[in-house]
């Protein structure tokens, strides 16, 4: 059998509920035995099936062999209570995920009855970091914006006063095919829409001693976006250089500590704010997410805001 009519004979196809994908991938012969190599490397954990002229010849399961379960490690936003126009999520796991499918492990109840649909967008390639452990999931813009056609037909993703909980299906695989180890859910309530941009004039700054090696901790009047927060907020010293040292938000995204490798010197500090950073609305630093698009005239926007601090004997 040549590897042209092994192709047309042969044929392998992932076996998941309620369908059979094919798998494409290389044929070859070694002696008495054909050798096929997928294109994408088979999964642990999910069955394979081997068709030979269209008859069920073999079937395949990938062992998971002695991995370690992964595990959802926080949803952000962490706090309970959400503003209608909430713009952003993010699930953190302890490992790499299988990526293209997440919609699939998740579910939004409303009110303990009602199974939302549409809630989130289905964006491929999905959002994920460099490693592959954190996910970011978009509630869909045009039914949060007012003045487009899919709020007014729709409405809001989330309504106001709204009990909901999102779960999290055990089903998700990590990139090893090794099923999450549990069930996760997080239940909150909305409240009113955000619409007001946040403002770093009303950040306040509690600075430790100088010669101390110790967290600098900023306090945020709202909750800000998890993930931007951390990138969009850096230290400078009196000459403009940049303070090294490792950014954490706690306090259900409330607060941001700055623990600095060295120890602090006495003197004049800032915080360099980039214009991006956003609220939970998606509200950044110049202007409301969902802002008039009609009007032109909405001022200049400012790249880069400034705090200054002073760090003290």
């Amino acid at each position: 059998m040549g590897d042209a009519e092994m192709s047309t004979r042969i044929k392998v196809q992932l076996v998941k509920p309620g369908e059979l994908l094919p798998v494409l991938g290389d044929f070859s012969k070694e002696g008495d035995e054909v050798i096929f190599e997928p294109l994408v490397p088979f999964t642990k954990g999910l069955r394979y099936e081997v068709l030979l002229d269209d008859t069920l010849f073999s079937e395949i399961l990938i062992p998971i062999g002695n991995s370690k379960s992964p595990e959802l490690l926080s949803i952000y936003p962490s706090q309970d209570t959400l503003p209608e126009n909430l713009l952003k999520m993010y699930f953190e796991f302890s490992e790499p995920m299988v990526e293209g499918s997440s919609l699939q492990h998740l579910i939004l109840i409303r009110n303990d009855r009602d199974t939302m649909r549409g809630t989130f967008l289905d964006l491929q390639p999905e959002l994920w970091n460099s490693d592959g452990t954190v996910l970011t999931l978009w509630l869909d813009p045009g039914r949060i914006k007012r003045d487009l056609i899919p709020n007014k037909e729709l409405g809001s993703p989330l309504k106001q006063g709204e009990r909901y909980t999102l779960q999290v299906n055990k089903s998700w695989q990590s990139k090893n095919g090794v099923l999450l180890a549990k069930n996760y859910s997080k239940t909150f309530v909305t409240i009113n829409r955000d619409e007001e941009s946040p403002d770093p004039l009303t950040w306040k700054v509690v600075a430790p001693p100088s010669n101390e090696k110790q967290s600098l901790e900023i306090q945020f009047p709202q909750p800000l976006d998890y993930s931007l927060v951390k990138e969009c907020v850096t230290i400078l010293n009196s000459n403009g250089d940049v303070v090294a040292g490792e950014m954490a938000v706690s306090a259900e995204e409330r607060i941001l500590r700055f623990m600095p490798d060295e120890p602090w010197t006495k003197g004049t500090f800032a915080l360099r704010i980039e214009g991006r950073l956003e609220d939970l609305a998606g509200n950044n630093l110049n202007r409301p997410f969902d802002r008039d698009t009609n009007k032109k005239n909405e001022g200049t926007t400012q790249e880069i805001f400034t705090k200054e601090f002073e760090i003290l004997p």
